[in-house]
């Protein structure tokens, strides 16, 4: 009983920490923004403190500790006694980072005895800070002689936007240990920002997910609903069963049940899919932070606007777009974005603008992350790619804009001469590739060279019910997910070319290489040779491919089957599904194929 008792304390410590450290990150990015915003520190404090008290009723030594020393600075910042800085923020979120990992290993059972000695110490200063106070606005600014600065009274600069305050009274203050005075020196330039600690496990728990009441109501309601139809279907079995039964009553009251069935799954399956959905903005949220880290390290001004964070996916999209999003956002920040000398010398503002966006269209979710920095240089692009030996000069030549792009994802492409912590590595935008097209999605890049560039990520808002196209393949019945359907085609084989043993079709701009279902999954053929046929235009990450099919058959619903074990691995299908007329139809694998 006891054992259950604590478990479900801890359980509860832990969700408790999650979101009061997911509310804790974005605080703290925005008060930055907003210094004079006395009712953001207050919450803040607040967080920092409730972290404190349940870490004490847990008996978390470390994280007591790390919290207390943290809230001694808050406790500062929000009465007024020293300036919000961004020296003084970068310490407080270091604090956070080491206190998500403290966390992290209590919720994996493991609570280390981590050293948090050296954070402590880059808090201890800014708790020492003597604190300091304005002239009023009508007298005359003085200049006082500079006293000899000591670790207990470390002079901020004054800032005529910092409101004036007295400092705290003795009773107020935490108490600090007396140390060797020594004279420090001010800065004569910013420090760089403390390395933060990473976590390496996301805090977030999305083993559970939270429902809104009214979405069970919903459900419950609808589940009745379903409860009604069946006895109705059982009462019109029972009637028909019966001799004498009137046939055309039995049909019209059939072809009811059905339209009625029909309604109700529908409404049921997509309440059924709301539970599982959860906004975007549960992934959003982390990059202010990130944002605000990469370009202190890269001396860059950079204002982050987000839009759509409120926009639903399914969470197990979510989870896998993280990675992504991540290495998109430091892309646009490291080769995007100028440095503020570089964009006032060609007439920007010198504050950069990095905007990341959800927008629902149709069934899917569309993601973009916009800059207005140089721009891809694709000349520049083409000779580190045929300097790296991805591509030939002949290929080269022959490439339109848009393929040029896509030399961006190629593992082992980078325009950077020499390696850093952020690129120049060549496995980022390859990472973005994989991780997209393990989600059968798209990527689309528009760029202009000086005014900016757009990624733009395409992805089906759930992996378990699909919107499918049905395709006949000499009689075989096949499904490809709509979201990766870009267009079809009813083409004249007479059309198709032969390149280097590879059929290929001239679609406007670009050659579309084709593969033939038929040979792919060895059909046997059962229709005479026709001229004309099927193509369906798919597209995976950043590659287009055309299949070549018999006829369409039309677009539908479909859930996924898993093959098992014994059939997982067959090239090219991604699972099953049942058809209307009890058929089992093979799902299309997109990414499998366009590896081929």
């Amino acid at each position: 009983m006891t054992m259950n008792m604590d478990q479900e304390l801890l359980e509860g410590f832990i969700s408790e920490m999650s979101e009061i450290l997911e509310k804790l990150d974005d605080d703290l990015i925005a008060v930055e923004k907003k210094p004079d915003n006395t009712e953001l520190l207050n919450q803040i404090f607040r967080h920092v403190h409730n972290i404190k008290g349940a870490s004490g009723i847990m008996g978390f030594e470390l994280l007591i500790r790390v919290t207390h020393e943290a809230e001694s600075i808050l406790n500062r910042l929000r009465k007024g006694d020293i300036p919000v800085t961004a020296e003084v923020m970068d310490v407080i979120l270091e604090a956070t980072s080491l206190v998500k990992q403290l966390v992290n290993d209590i919720k994996r059972g493991d609570a280390q005895d981590r050293e948090i000695g050296e954070t402590i110490a880059k808090l201890a200063p800014f708790i020492a800070m003597e604190a300091y106070s304005l002239p009023e606005p009508e007298a005359p600014v003085e200049v006082a002689p500079q006293p000899t600065v000591t670790p207990q009274s470390v002079l901020p600069p004054v800032s005529p936007e910092t409101p004036a305050t007295s400092p705290v009274s003795p009773s107020e203050a935490d108490p600090v240990p007396a140390t060797k005075a020594i004279s420090i020196p001010p800065p004569a330039k910013r420090a760089p920002p403390p390395r933060q600690v990473e976590t390496k496990e996301p805090l977030s728990d999305n083993s559970t997910v939270r429902v809104d009441v009214k979405r069970l109501d919903d459900l419950m309601n609808q589940v009745g609903e379903l409860v009604l139809e069946r006895n109705r279907m059982m009462q019109i079995n029972q009637d028909r069963q019966q001799e004498g039964a009137d046939q055309l009553n039995f049909k019209e009251e059939f072809g009811k049940l059905t339209k009625r069935m029909s309604f109700v799954t529908s409404e049921l399956q997509m309440q059924v899919l709301k539970m599982r959905m959860i906004p975007v903005g549960n992934v959003f949220k982390k990059f202010p932070r990130i944002v605000r880290s990469v370009s202190r390290d890269l001396c860059k001004e950079v204002d982050l606007q987000i839009i759509g964070e409120e926009t639903e996916l399914d969470r197990s999209v979510v989870d896998e777009i993280g990675d992504p999003l991540i290495h998109l956002i430091r892309n646009a920040l490291d080769h995007g974005l100028e440095t503020p000398e570089e964009r006032t010398a060609s007439g920007k503002p010198r504050v950069g603008t990095l905007i990341l966006s959800a927008v629902h269209e149709g069934n899917q979710i569309i993601i973009s992350i916009k800059d207005d920095g140089r721009g891809i240089d694709t000349d520049r692009v083409g000779r580190k790619a045929i300097e790296k030996g991805l591509i030939s000069e002949e290929q080269l030549v022959s490439m339109s804009q848009r393929e040029m792009f896509d030399l961006i994802f190629l593992p082992g492409f980078s325009t950077k001469d020499v390696a850093s912590d952020l690129s120049g590595r060549g496995v980022g935008m390859d990472v973005v590739k994989t991780n997209i097209k393990k989600l059968n999605g798209l990527i689309e890049i528009k760029s202009e060279k000086g005014v900016g560039s757009e990624f733009i990520l395409r992805l089906p808002l759930t992996l378990a019910i699909i919107q499918s196209l049905l395709v006949e393949v000499e009689g075989e019945v096949y499904s490809i997910p709509l979201a990766s359907v870009l267009e079809t085609l009813r083409v004249n084989q007479r059309e198709f070319h032969l390149i280097g043993g590879q059929e290929v079709l001239k679609l406007r701009d670009r050659v579309l290489p084709l593969l033939r279902l038929q040979r792919i999954f060895s059909v046997r053929p059962i229709y005479d040779p026709a001229d004309f046929c099927y193509v369906v235009v798919i597209g995976s990450a950043d590659k287009r491919m055309g299949l070549v099919v018999t006829r369409l058959v039309g677009q539908q619903e479909v859930a996924i089957k898993s093959l098992g074990n014994y059939l997982a691995n067959i090239h090219g299908i991604a699972g099953s599904t049942i058809l209307g007329d009890g058929r089992v139809a093979l799902i299309v694998d997109p990414v499998a194929l366009s590896d081929c």
